[in-house]
């Protein structure tokens, strides 16, 4: 059905005008074609009576004259004829009439000229005269009685149509009214019914369509759009209803927005509660991403995965966890966070740009260009990646997808980063903890095995031994130790390199488990010496079967080494409990049959028997030389210093025994110190070490030398000695030597031997003032739980991890780890053994803080040290280091400046001195100062004071306070502020405060390093 028109659109906008004026003017739409009618009527009548008049004074006037024309023709009466004539060419309206009458008047004039009249000439003309008269009256009667019959048509016509016109026309202008009254009252009833939502949009539309004019249902429109023009009854009445329905519409829209967002603030907290849970209880990284995106999944999100920025060359974004739909998908994006624009886009850049990117669209996005293709037929919509990062450490990426093309909310941004943040922290945390427990693990690994060949070393050989031996008495069988030690050795180390030398040593180590079995064990104790232990054996044949074996799978050629390259071995062996009640000695018995095996020739075994009362013989002999060497005073210590890392002067020595043998020469500690623990020297050599150390120190202070501390190396059983601290305490006393001048070298084994009684002793001479310094560590079965608590104030790194540590990581993971450990429980760390160039750079970067060995200085006479000392030659660090060891001493009194610079002098630092603080921040403002050391109570301005203006002018700065007298409070105020970082009193003790003064040298490298 076509719509309607626009009612009067033209005529002057009636939807503007009210009720009465539209019922007024209905009336005159039926009032003027009425009059109109009535006046079409008349002018009818009017034309039919003209039309009559007109023939009356025309045609019907010329007919009778040109008959009587005819009888004056007739008559002859000329003149008559030709006054009718001019009447009829003046009354007739027809052309054809008039020049007819004419040409009769000219020829009656003609034939009066003549005098007589000729009937013949006129009686034709007269004739056709008469003739078109005739025609003429009947044409203008017939018009005549057309003209009445048009008047009447239009009389009984023109009141129907007139009627009709009016009719039409009030019927459209008052259309509407009773559809829009309708409408107005059914909305008005919905709204009361409640029913505002979909109903009254549709009225409010038809209400406002009547009251406009427009067709009802003429197009759908918006509620937002609907309104009407002008101030009648109709258009106020239908904006009224529509605002009405509109405003319960928003109403209702904002009870469902509150409604929808209390449902999303619902499943946030949900969400948020359950991965928070998953947080607090997952103890795996893969597990943990697992699980958060599967609860992310559960939450209506149809894609969640994890990635992790690996740090490789390509920088790749590794997939390790997902939940949802399409795997594949995501596996197959090959994202990557490095300098590649085509993989560095979605996920890749949210962690190179360190920033959460999303869209509404992942199809329309340029930033998530590489997921387009397959975004698009999986109908994902919307897609948001955040980055997961910890205190600037980037982690990886969380990233999502939704089905839906909208906006992800605040509130679901918020939820979102709170969950990647929480996920980031707990990442960071088992990363933290995995690594604490590998370095522990590799700390307790290294402590208990060798490092080189996962062998066990002596410290776990000799438990598992006693263990077997216990097994075997009550079996009533017998436990064979093979001492096992590689033929020429040194050779393949000399010729092929130490690489090669480590592979065989893997190698044999493999052999040599493998032949243990599962029952038995396998250790390395030295270079190339293992030990093999079999249990539960029934006779010394099946040993003697075993070392037959062994050999036999020893000399099998090395898959990887040089053509031929086969190691062989001399192995001794002990049986217990036949050749000794004590397990222990198995070892040694073992040991003792290995070298006759080797001085047979080697690649051959031998039993421990009678026939080694030689060897013996001559170890006795070596045991008396031994004793008579401290009588005769054959021993001397020789002294291999000890420089800093920091700034290269010498730190300390290490005191090394040296037996100068008559008739062979310099006899070297390991040829002599294990014979003298077997024969029970070592407790008189380590107390002659003690007394001659002492003497010596003080035999160079009253040289005037700067004479370091030295350390005296203790052996286990000196260590265990109950008079150990009166045999240093008289050894000082007599040579009136302070504490901190001596310091005590103990092995890591020789602590952990008994933690209780070790530690009590440690701290007595702790106590006393010396130095301890725990020797070998990494070597033996440390426990942290008691290292902490003993006062140890430095570790020295064993030289089998320093030998390679530029080239074994296992080695340089070791030093790190024992490096850290050290600083953690404020201990210096020295490094043993250092040889090279590169192990002290890599050291050096590292933060130890000392080294010794041979890279520097090999150990000296007395002689020889005296001369190093006096030549004051450092370790040459680099112009880079020169500056970094400058300290600040601030006290209004000059005797104490002075002291503090006598006790700090020795380590090498630069020494500013100020007795103002004036003077000090004038001293400040010209030197680059890494550590101040201040006064407290000073008559200018306190000591807390002057540190915290430093702090606020030179935040880099160690600040420490030094005071007789302290102010609790300012105190306590200035170290919450962080103005200060350690305080000591007077009178201060000059070791401590020089370790504390290394410490914040060390705090202060740190802290540049990270920045």
């Amino acid at each position: 059905m076509p719509a309607a028109p626009e009612p009067l659109g033209r005529l002057g906008k009636l939807d503007r005008l009210g009720l009465r004026q539209r019922l007024n003017l209905a009336l005159a739409a039926l009032a003027l074609p009425l009059l109109l009618a009535a006046l079409a009527a008349l002018g009818a009548h009017l034309y039919a009576m003209r039309a009559e008049s007109e023939y009356q004074n025309g045609e019907k006037t010329v007919l009778l004259r040109s008959q009587q024309a005819l009888l004056a023709a007739r008559a002859g009466d000329m003149d008559a004829l030709r006054a009718m004539m001019r009447e009829v060419a003046q009354r007739s309206g027809l052309p054809d009439l008039r020049a007819q009458a004419q040409a009769v008047a000219v020829a009656s004039n003609d034939a009066a000229s003549q005098g007589a009249v000729r009937s013949a000439v006129l009686q034709p003309l007269l004739e056709q005269l008469q003739r078109l008269a005739r025609d003429a009256d009947a044409a203008a009667r017939q018009q005549a009685s057309r003209a009445a019959t048009i008047a009447f048509a239009a009389l009984l016509a023109a009141p129907l149509i007139a009627l009709l016109i009016g009719g039409w026309l009030a019927r459209r202008i008052t259309a509407g009214v009773d559809l829009t009254l309708r409408e107005c009252i059914q909305l008005a009833s919905d709204i009361i019914a409640g029913d505002y939502i979909s109903v009254q949009r549709a009225r409010a539309a038809a209400v406002l369509a009547a009251a406009s004019g427009r067709k009802k249902g003429s197009g759908a429109t918006p509620l937002a759009e609907i309104g009407a023009t002008g101030k009648n009854e109709f258009t106020v009445l239908a904006n009224t209803l529509a605002g009405v329905a509109a405003e319960m519409e928003a109403v209702e829209r904002r009870r469902a927005d509150v409604e929808e967002s209390n449902a999303s603030l619902e499943r946030a907290r949900r969400l948020l509660q359950s991965c928070t849970e998953t947080l607090a209880q997952s103890s795996d990284e893969s597990l943990l991403l697992q699980a958060v995106c599967q609860h992310l999944v559960d939450a209506d999100y149809s894609i969640a995965w994890a990635g992790l920025a690996r740090s490789d060359r390509e920088r790749n974004v590794e997939l390790v966890a997902h939940a949802g739909s399409d795997r594949d998908y995501v596996a197959q994006l090959n994202l990557g966070w490095g300098h590649d624009r085509q993989r560095c886009v979605g996920a890749g850049a949210a962690i190179a740009e360190r920033r959460t990117l999303m869209t509404a669209n992942v199809g329309a996005s340029g930033k998530f260009a590489a997921w387009r293709t397959g975004s698009l037929p999986r109908g994902l919509g919307a897609c948001i990646a955040i980055p997961l990062q910890h205190q600037g450490s980037m982690i990886g990426c969380l990233s999502l997808y939704s089905k839906h093309l909208r906006p992800f909310s605040e509130v679901e941004i918020a939820m979102l980063h709170a969950i990647a943040a929480g996920l980031s922290g707990a990442l960071h945390s088992l990363r933290a903890a995995a690594e604490r427990q590998r370095i522990e693990e590799q700390l307790s690994r290294h402590a208990n095995y060798d490092s080189l060949t996962g062998l066990a070393n002596r410290f776990t050989l000799e438990s598992g031994l006693q263990k077997l031996a216990a097994d075997s008495k009550d079996s009533s069988r017998k436990v064979a130790v093979f001492s096992v030690d590689l033929d020429r050795f040194r050779d393949v180390n000399d010729t092929l390199g130490h690489d090669q030398g480590d592979r065989m040593l893997a190698e044999v180590a493999r052999r040599l488990e493998s032949a243990a079995g599962s029952g038995g064990v396998a250790a390395r104790l030295g270079a190339d010496e293992f030990v093999v232990v079999l249990p539960q054996l029934e006779s010394a044949t099946a040993a003697e079967s075993a070392a037959g074996a062994m050999l036999a799978a020893l000399s099998r050629r090395l898959e990887q080494g040089p053509d031929g390259l086969a190691p062989s071995a001399s192995i001794g062996i002990s049986l217990y409990p036949d050749d000794s009640v004590e397990v222990a000695a198995a070892l040694r018995h073992a040991n003792l049959a290995m070298h006759d095996a080797k001085a047979a020739g080697g690649n051959t075994f031998r039993f421990y028997g009678p026939e080694m009362n030689a060897r013996a013989t001559a170890r006795f002999a070596m045991e008396a030389e031994l004793r008579r060497a401290l009588e005769h005073k054959e021993l001397m210590m020789h002294y291999q210093p000890q420089v800093s890392l920091v700034n290269g002067v010498i730190t300390g020595a290490e005191a090394l025994m040296r037996w100068y043998h008559p008739t062979r020469g310099i006899v070297g500690p390991k040829e002599f110190i294990r014979l003298a623990e077997e024969c029970g020297l070592l407790l008189p050599f380590g107390i002659w070490a003690i007394d001659n150390v002492c003497a010596q120190i003080a035999a160079w202070l009253r040289e005037g030398l700067p004479v370091p501390t030295i350390s005296v190396n203790l052996s286990p059983s000196q260590f265990n000695q109950p008079d150990l601290l009166v045999t240093v305490r008289q050894s000082l006393e007599r040579y009136r030597l302070e504490p901190r001048q001596l310091a005590l070298e103990i092995t890591e084994s020789a602590v952990m031997r008994d933690t209780e009684a070790a530690g009590e002793r440690l701290r007595e001479l702790h106590a006393l003032g010396v130095r301890l310094i725990l020797d070998q560590f990494g070597t033996g079965q440390s426990s942290f739980s008691y290292l902490k608590r003993f006062p140890i104030s430095h570790l020295k790194i064993d030289r089998s991890f320093v030998r390679d540590i530029t080239t074994v990581p296992d080695d340089a993971a070791i030093c790190n780890a024992v490096i850290a450990l050290a600083h953690n429980l404020h201990a210096t760390v020295v490094a043993q053994g250092v040889e090279t160039e590169e192990q002290v750079s890599y050291l050096r970067r590292r933060n130890c803080d000392e080294i010794q060995g041979q890279f520097f200085s090999r150990a000296l006479p007395p002689q020889g040290f005296a001369q190093l000392l006096s030549s004051h030659r450092k370790l040459p660090l680099g112009e880079v280091d020169e500056t970094l060891h400058t300290i600040l001493l601030l006290d209004d009194e000059a005797n104490i400046v002075r002291a503090l610079g006598r006790a700090l002098r020795s380590d090498g630092y630069k020494i500013l001195a100020a007795v103002s603080a004036e003077e000090a921040f004038r001293l400040l403002a010209v030197n680059e100062v890494q550590v101040v050391v201040s006064d407290q109570r000073m008559p200018d301005m306190s000591g807390t004071e002057f540190l915290s203006r430093v702090k606020d002018l030179y935040p880099d700065t160690i600040r420490i306070v030094l005071s007789g007298y302290a102010d609790l409070e300012s105190v306590i105020d200035a170290i919450n502020r962080g103005a200060i970082y350690r305080f000591f009193t007077k009178p201060w003790d000059d070791g401590q405060l020089r370790a504390c003064v290394r410490e914040a040298f060390r705090q202060h490298r740190i802290g540049l390093a990270v920045a």
